[in-house]
């Protein structure tokens, strides 16, 4: 299996690209894992807020509360 998949360590860390001193913070991270000579990889990522979390929260209840329990009423409703 090893010969497949290796272990990495991976450091993650979350700036707000939003806020001027949290990219400051990220270049001055920057800099310095450049300086040490590490090989690493810089990027973006697109995350959930809060709200959208809420959101599809209670649209999944919704949509299961239809497939679950109206639904099946319905029917029942339509065979008697």
């Amino acid at each position: 299996m090893k010969k497949l998949l290796k272990r990495q360590l991976i450091l993650k860390s979350r700036f707000d690209a939003d806020i001027p001193e949290d990219v400051e913070k990220f270049n001055y991270a920057l800099q310095i894992l450049e300086k040490e000579n590490y090989d690493f990889e810089k990027g973006t990522e697109t995350v959930a807020t809060e709200f959208l979390k809420r959101l599809y929260f209670r649209y999944s209840l919704a949509t299961d509360f239809i497939i679950w329990v109206v639904i099946p009423i319905f029917t029942l409703f339509l065979i008697l």
